[in-house]
């Protein structure tokens, strides 16, 4: 499976590279990228950034890259994404993202919640977790969720953006 992480030159999107050690990472981010590969990942840019063709330009970089799955983790990305669920999933491409009508449970557009304790799910399957917490992955579980969540006993999950 190739997955594509946006965000790709900030530290949270290295710190996620620990949970697709089984997957090939293509590491994404707007503007001048430094574009090379490592045994890890590749690192490639997104182009300039353009809110109105969003979906579309990570639609058209995911095709070229053969991506299977994309984890969109820039704050203005999240809603564009989780609305365009039907256009991705035309090509076979996954997002790692709840579901448009879910999304407010998990995020707030310009809030970064953080934690130590960090999980991703893909339709509910634990993928990594940083601490191991039974009830929340049984709640993921059973929500079907999607996506990287910081994790918090006041709040539960919080989607993971920069």
């Amino acid at each position: 499976m190739k997955i594509l992480i946006t965000g790709g030159n900030s530290a949270v999107a290295l710190k996620l590279l620990k949970a697709f050690t089984q997957y090939e990472v293509v590491l994404a981010d707007y503007g001048d990228v430094p574009m090379f590969a490592t045994k890890d990942y590749k690192l490639i840019s997104l182009g300039i950034k353009n809110e109105d063709v969003l979906a579309h330009t990570l639609l058209n970089n995911c095709l070229d890259e053969g991506v299977d799955a994309i984890l969109p983790l820039h704050n203005f990305e999240i809603e564009a994404l989780a609305k365009s669920e039907v256009l991705f999933s035309e090509f076979n491409i996954s997002l790692l993202l709840p579901n448009v009508f879910e999304l407010s449970k998990y995020f707030v557009a310009g809030q970064n919640a953080k934690s130590e304790n960090w999980a991703i799910f893909n339709d509910g399957a634990l993928i990594f977790s940083s601490s191991i917490n039974a009830e929340l992955t049984e709640l993921a579980q059973d929500k079907k969720l999607n996506g990287a969540f910081y994790l918090t006993s006041e709040t539960g999950f919080n989607l993971t953006t920069i």
